[in-house]
């Protein structure tokens, strides 16, 4: 889930509709949207921030921090942008005082690929402490040299043994992404969005993935950017998946491992 500071959400959802996506969550904010996810049966989420220019990043941080000493359940991952200055200071901050999950690094909105040597602090920081990455790596809603498979399988490549979830699962490259999996034990792939309207896959390709890594895929619904509900969004996933033990997997049992530390 995205969960901003009001001034940042109204400016996120008046981009989407000017790039004209029909966003269901449209002007609701953090509390109303946590509230709504509860009645849902959202027990624990994933609670992601993003940097979108430098210099702002310790204030989002700050105020996830914030957020998440009012709720229980919420595991925080935040952010910092390539050029920020105090870029060692802001991983260690997050990691060590304010005990955060991890970092969400968006490599379309922050405009850097993923094997940046700029990043290399987020890296080493996460790799130390056992902790995990969530990475916007796919090409969509905007391809540029920045996204795509390529430069995230030279991450992994340089960083085995990284703890990484891939956004929706990497979406219209989503063969090329699965398969790393093969090498990168640690590496795991979300649904936010997958299956939407605007993201939308077969049932049978999604089924095959499912199966074939059933112990690395978490569902992720991208609330509140998702042009639909989560109700929607969550029982489409879910209706497609006749095992009971793989539905646990993918909406329980492989968050769980993420966030184990």
């Amino acid at each position: 889930m995205h969960f901003f500071p009001p001034p940042l959400k109204n400016a996120i959802d008046r981009w989407f509709a000017r790039e004209g996506w029909n966003i269901y969550y449209h002007g609701q904010q953090a509390d109303e949207l946590l509230q709504g996810l509860r009645k849902e049966g959202a027990d624990q989420l994933s609670v992601l921030v993003y940097a979108h220019k430098p210099g702002i990043a310790e204030s989002l941080n700050a105020w996830l921090y914030e957020f998440g000493n009012l709720h229980q359940g919420l595991h925080l991952f935040g952010t910092v942008h390539p050029d920020d200055e105090n870029l060692d200071a802001l991983v260690r901050h997050c990691l060590d005082d304010w005990n955060f999950d991890g970092f969400k690094i968006h490599a379309n909105v922050q405009q850097v690929a993923v094997d940046d040597p700029r990043l290399t602090p987020i890296m080493h920081g996460v790799i130390e402490r056992k902790r995990g990455l969530i990475i916007h790596a796919g090409r969509q809603p905007h391809v540029n040299a920045f996204v795509g498979w390529r430069p995230f399988s030279r991450l992994m490549a340089r960083y085995p043994e990284l703890k990484v979830q891939v956004a929706h699962l990497g979406f219209d490259e989503m063969d090329e992404f699965v398969a790393l999996s093969r090498d990168y034990p640690h590496l795991y792939f979300d649904t936010a969005a997958v299956g939407s309207p605007r993201f939308a896959v077969p049932r049978e390709r999604l089924m095959k993935i499912f199966e074939s890594i059933p112990d690395r895929i978490i569902y992720g619904s991208d609330v509140p950017i998702l042009e639909e509900s989560l109700i929607d969004h969550r029982d489409r996933i879910g209706q497609m998946i006749p095992d009971s033990r793989l539905r646990d997997n993918i909406f329980v049992r492989n968050a769980e491992r993420f966030w184990t530390r």
